[in-house]
């Protein structure tokens, strides 16, 4: 499916956007200026509300203008913005996503939250991008790249992504959003209303359907599945005028892909259907105890289904957590907190994955502090954190970081070193499945006592406002890996282990510039270069989400033009160079999005992806051109 048999449409379309009268003026999507952005508070970083100007770490904020711009449909969509983050598509409803390295399909070196719960699988780690809500329903999210074990534990070995959704008081009113094309089709309805004094409630329902028929195998046949899926959920939100916030969220999906597998000799393929159904419930509590102070409890209880080869059941996880942002003493500015998880499952397999055990029962705890020290004020801190990780099995992993912050006039400067850990899974530590590697078939033994993967960083890192109308954010880091888990193959018997064999050196830049031209013009150009030194292989390593010797880069341009004052045309060019499949050729991504305003309530969109042809992303899986428009009406 060629790019020529689209181009007709895709110009059509646009020329309608283009002389279609205007009925009025586009609502607010102009975005906050330069000098709000860097005062934009984040949590994530910091485990409490600080702006950006004050956070020592390398942080992409992406609004919901931003969001909008990109023309997203998904999430992944929209991280594919984020300098040193990797994100390629690994099936119709599969992403990979890594941030610094380690991109693949069980990408398991960052942490995913969404509203703070976690929703990386704790047992064959990854996340079921398509599953989390939808695209219209994200507020923000932030991206803090770089290890943050010292704050969010052993699972952020390289990064943490925190997507944050709207709530309550923000879904006010009714809303639909229709997206259709070459790719499938969805359809999202949410309501939102009052509940009384200082209460808010809304719900949503979401049915999507895509049709794999954009993807190819190396033969150029089509290769993605068919996919579809019904959501709802709710979120109900309470808040007094002083002191506490409270909000409940739940959420149920139900999905369904069918394959086709290969059939007998010389029969026609088989399909194979399969069906998952996840859920989730959170309750957050928020009592603000001073002017810049607060206590934060929160509780959540997620249900994932497998989503590798043959395996079935499902994970459970059960998490509480309290952390306090405390009014500055002096000097300190403190920030704690503890938590606990406890997990249980029932997942089990047939050919490729007998687990050890039919159920496993594990239970973590973890606690944390962390200082803000002033050594000059409003000029010089330092901040030291560490983070104590109880893993199963009753380890004791200590994860310190210390980060040195210089603001000057609209600048700012920070130095970082930490030390993080990463935890085997549940998958790795299995035994009795196979796999095949290169055309052979090797059959996964049970390991030996597995020590956890470790990780010193060093980073730097520098922002400034340039000028009212421009920004530029250098990132630069090296990252030291040491007892990274791999799989060592015997081809003599055919057999594999995993081991922590793996070591290995990386060193890393992240630029990124932003411009306002004009009124009606934005330039966001990137770059992302990483080099990664692998010690002791004679060929790739073999595992998942693996490094691989050699020079990675991403070069990335967005343009956002408004060519009338209800128009909008933007494009994303893209040169992405996979950090960790370096046999597969780099290549050049192209997306465009235009946006019309039809009426206070009506909104129009028309979105190209891949429209610079079929290219594979990191696999042997060739992603196609596709053109969706979506409809958002307001009611």
């Amino acid at each position: 499916m060629g790019l020529d048999r689209w181009r007709p449409v895709f110009l059509s379309l646009a020329i309608l956007f283009f002389l279609s009268p205007a009925a009025r003026a586009e609502d607010d999507l102009s975005g906050l200026g330069l000098e709000e952005l860097m005062q934009v508070e984040v949590a994530s970083a910091t485990r409490r509300a600080e702006p950006l100007s004050r956070i020592p770490a390398a942080v992409t904020v992406l609004t919901e203008e931003d969001i909008f711009r990109s023309g997203a449909t998904n999430v992944p969509e929209a991280l594919q913005l984020v300098p040193g983050v990797h994100v390629a598509q690994m099936n119709t409803d599969r992403w990979a996503v890594g941030v610094r390295g380690f991109n693949g399909l069980l990408s398991n070196k960052h942490l995913v939250l969404v509203d703070g719960r976690p929703v990386t699988s704790p047992v064959i780690t990854g996340v079921q991008w398509d599953n989390i809500v939808p695209i219209s329903m994200v507020k923000r999210i932030e991206v803090v790249r770089g290890t943050r074990t010292s704050l969010w534990g052993a699972e952020s070995f390289t990064g943490v992504i925190n997507i944050i959704t709207k709530n309550a008081y923000e879904l006010q009113g009714g809303q639909t959003v229709t997206t259709a094309g070459t790719r499938g089709a969805s359809q999202t309805v949410r309501k939102g209303w009052d509940a009384g004094e200082n209460a808010a409630v809304a719900v949503y329902g979401t049915g999507e359907y895509l049709n794999g028929d954009w993807l190819n195998d190396r033969r150029g046949e089509r290769d993605g599945h068919e996919w579809s899926k019904v959501q709802g959920g709710l979120r109900a939100d309470w808040e007094n005028a002083f002191t506490d916030a409270l909000s409940v969220q739940s959420d149920l999906v139900r999905s369904q892909t069918e394959e086709d597998m290969p059939g007998g000799p010389g029969g026609p393929p088989e399909s194979k259907s399969r069906s998952d159904v996840n859920g989730y419930a959170q309750f957050v509590w928020d009592r603000a105890t001073g002017l810049d102070s607060n206590l934060r409890f929160r509780t959540s209880y997620t249900r994932d289904t497998a989503m590798l080869a043959d395996l079935e059941g499902g994970v459970n996880a059960l998490d509480a957590e309290l952390t306090s942002a405390m009014e500055q003493m002096g000097r300190h500015y403190l920030t704690w907190g503890a938590g606990t998880q406890y997990i249980w499952d029932d997942v089990h397999g047939e050919d490729l994955g007998n687990f050890d055990q039919g159920h496993i029962y594990n239970w973590t705890g973890s606690g944390f502090l962390r200082d803000r020290i002033t050594l000059l004020p409003e000029s010089l801190y330092l901040i030291a954190g560490l983070k104590t990780d109880v893993l199963g099995g009753g380890d004791v992993e200590l994860q310190p970081t210390v980060r040195l912050l210089h603001t000057r006039d609209d600048a700012e400067y920070w130095l970082a070193v930490s030390r993080g850990v990463r935890a085997d899974t549940r998958y790795q530590r299995s035994r009795d499945y196979r796999i095949n590697v290169r055309g052979t078939d090797y059959r996964i033994l049970a390991p030996d006592s597995l020590e956890t993967e470790k990780l010193i960083s060093y980073e730097a890192g520098y922002r400034q406002a340039l000028t009212p109308d421009a920004r530029f954010d250098l990132s630069l880091y090296v990252n030291d890996y040491s007892e990274l888990l791999m799989l060592e193959l015997d081809q003599a018997t055919n057999t594999a282990r995993v081991t922590n064999s793996l070591k290995g050196t990386a060193y890393g830049l992240e630029a990124m510039f932003e411009w306002t031209a004009a009124d009606w013009l934005t330039l966001k150009p990137s770059v992302s270069l990483i080099y990664q030194n692998i010690y002791g292989l004679d060929s790739g390593p073999v595992g998942d989400s693996m490094p691989e010797e050699g020079m990675g880069s991403e070069m990335k341009l967005q343009i956002l033009t408004k060519p009338r004052e209800d128009v909008g045309l933007d494009l994303f060019f893209g040169y992405l160079d996979s950090p960790d499949q370096l046999h597969l050729p780099a290549y050049f991504s192209v997306d465009a999005h235009a946006s019309w305003r039809a009426s206070d309530t009506l909104l129009l969109e028309l979105i190209g992806r891949n429209l610079g042809g079929s290219h594979k992303q990191f696999s042997d899986l060739a992603v196609g051109p596709s053109v969706d428009c979506r409809i958002t009406w307001d009611f």
